[in-house]
């Protein structure tokens, strides 16, 4: 788990974060640097926040840090594409403004079209973990963060979890919790303890890949087929900005409208070899998913793949090139035969 040292984590740290997202975005809006800023306000339901958009300096009061800030914001920014006139603030998170990276290089948005504000990150909440903490016969009315711990309130009942036994999952072995590039930091002086294991990331995906390949097609089948083809990480995910997606293509047709499991596999597959080289494990795709398809099973497999055969990690290098952009005359080609 991602911690803040000396002594700063809790409460204390996060509202000095906070005040200090909410100054920086008033004064780029009052000084015209930036004409939207994009970052967190409370939302309409517990463990909830939404993504705001601020154009006016007295606006940026809603802004908020939280554990629940769980959104990719980069997400936005192909929007903003070929936009000269619009400089865009934006909050970002370590896996974030990796993301911002390759969308950076790939051309999907200018680096002096946007302002990046980087926040020092000790993880976002799983609902799904919470829920199955506090059992799913209880609704949550309220709920609220109280230093190393969440408190939540409902109908009869009032209980404490402790955040880091509730953490998303990439956020467990994240190794690089502070973002690494960034024009002002907010919280400066804020340090996070990071992961300096790069096995520990791939722990959970251990016993999956080292099935017999029969048994991990079954194993990744039985989870395809409750997919009901509703493309919600697709709309999560940054780095699926194709203005029309292969799967809705009409010439050629490459997904019938039969809902069979080939057509679900066609998609993922497609999608996860879209983002090879690309994802960053922010985990958007699969908090979206209204089935709970834990579709990091394939997208981190691939990381480790990019990372063990070509010994690439994704969006760490503005400078860089994006992995299929590059070539060496030793790259291993054994995956060919």
């Amino acid at each position: 788990m991602n911690k803040m040292t000396d002594g700063a984590a809790g409460n204390g740290a996060r509202d000095t974060i906070q005040e200090g997202i909410r100054k920086i975005a008033a004064k780029m809006l009052e000084s015209g640097e930036a004409q939207v800023f994009i970052g967190y306000e409370e939302g309409t339901l517990p463990l909830r926040t939404t993504p705001a958009f601020i154009t006016c300096p007295e606006d940026t009061v809603r802004l908020v840090w939280t554990p629940f800030c769980e959104n990719n914001l980069t997400v936005y920014l192909p929007e903003y594409k070929g936009r000269d006139d619009v400089t865009v603030g934006l909050i970002v998170k370590g896996c974030d403004v990796r993301t911002l990276v390759n969308l950076i290089l790939e051309n999907q948005i200018s680096r002096d079209r946007v302002k990046i504000i980087g926040v020092p990150c000790e993880g976002v909440i799983d609902r799904a973990k919470v829920a199955k903490v506090l059992g799913t016969d209880r609704i949550i009315r309220d709920s609220k963060v109280a230093g190393p711990s969440l408190v939540l309130e409902g109908d009869g009942f009032e209980v404490e979890i402790e955040i880091e036994d509730v953490l998303a999952d990439p956020c467990e072995a994240c190794r690089h919790p502070v973002p690494v590039i960034y024009d002002v930091l907010a919280g400066n002086g804020y340090e996070v303890s990071k992961d300096e294991n790069p096995e520990r990331a791939y722990l959970e995906i251990k016993q999956f890949v080292e099935l017999p390949s029969d048994e991990r097609f079954s194993f990744f089948a039985r989870k395809i087929e409750e997919c009901i083809q509703c493309y919600a990480c697709r709309q999560a995910c940054p780095l699926c900005y194709c203005p029309e997606c292969f799967v809705d293509r009409q010439t050629p047709k490459w997904v019938s409208r039969w809902r069979g499991l080939s057509d679900k596999i066609l998609f993922h597959l497609g999608r996860v070899l879209h983002v090879a080289g690309r994802c960053v494990d922010c985990g958007a795709c699969r908090r979206a998913c209204p089935v709970g398809i834990d579709l990091r099973l394939l997208t981190k497999h691939m990381e480790k793949v990019v990372s063990d055969s070509f010994g690439y990690e994704s969006g760490l290098d503005l400078d860089g090139l994006p992995l299929l952009a590059t070539y060496r005359r030793d790259d291993p080609d054994d995956f060919i035969l």
